[in-house]
């Protein structure tokens, strides 16, 4: 019997335009009435894990960062963080630096972003939650430095040449993901959305077995394999859908209120 339920975001429950749907708002709430916890376990950064967990009912013990971070959105108290160790912190970023990708650096709880990408990010990611919590930086290890901040995550977008990303795989205590085709995650190993979810399960007395997980991309596979329920979005890559139980509609098609309301048969 499923008892929690950890949702992603992008692909998942947002559907294309950014938006969690009725039918979702909908489905979360008849969960809820079940007595289940719905949780948020997501790629973006925890002001906006929160802000969606609010917007869409769910509880609000929220996993951001790809899992590098666990929060409670009702007190702002920080759970558990997954830090890269300095060196390799140091030596990721210098990388990524060095190559043609866009970055945003979540340092603890703060997301750091260069001011050129900031105005990219302002047409194409409208989302408030983001912007403002944004800090501006042309020096991202500098500010880190400066205000005692360790590296939770580096999320790099990538252009028109691919990097070679497998360096970044070689680093100590390093984990490389995706949430796309066009993007590359480095976090903490460990720090995965399999390990924030048990800190959750944990703290609502929730055994893993009894716990399901709806998610569509590479970086949703720690805590598919976690769960014993693994619901992936038809629009997942192969090697995703693998893990799954259940395999329901994209986000196009009410994908994530029918894995939800799955759950309470």
């Amino acid at each position: 019997m499923i008892k929690l339920i950890s949702l992603d975001l992008d692909g998942t429950l947002l559907d294309p335009k950014g938006r969690i749907t009725d039918a979702s708002k909908a489905a979360i709430a008849k969960a809820k009435a079940a007595g289940l916890r719905v949780v948020i376990n997501t790629g973006r950064p925890v002001q906006e894990g929160v802000f969606f967990a609010r917007e869409a009912g769910c509880d609000l013990l929220v996993s951001g960062a790809g899992g590098g971070l666990v929060v409670d959105g009702e007190t702002g108290e920080t759970l558990r963080r997954w830090d890269v160790p300095e060196p390799s912190a140091r030596r990721a970023l210098g990388l990524c630096l060095s190559w043609d990708t866009d970055l945003i650096v979540y340092a603890g709880r703060e997301i750091l972003v260069t001011a050129a990408y900031k105005r990219e990010m302002e047409v194409w990611y409208p989302f408030p939650a983001f912007h403002q919590a944004v800090t501006v930086t042309e020096d991202f290890w500098g500010y880190m430095e400066a205000h005692h901040l360790p590296l939770v995550k580096i999320h790099g977008e990538i252009g028109s040449v691919r990097p070679p990303v497998e360096e970044l795989a070689a680093l100590p205590d390093v984990s490389l993901t995706t949430s796309s085709d066009h993007d590359f995650e480095i976090t903490a190993a460990g720090g995965d959305k399999g390990a924030a979810l048990g800190v959750i399960a944990r703290r609502y007395g929730v055994p893993l077995e009894e716990c399901a997980a709806v998610g569509d991309s590479e970086n949703d596979l720690s805590v598919l394999q976690t769960v014993g329920m693994p619901i992936v979005m038809d629009s997942a890559p192969r090697n995703v859908k693998e893990r799954a139980v259940l395999v329901v509609p994209s986000n196009r098609e009410e994908g994530a209120a029918q894995a939800i309301l799955s759950c309470l048969s």
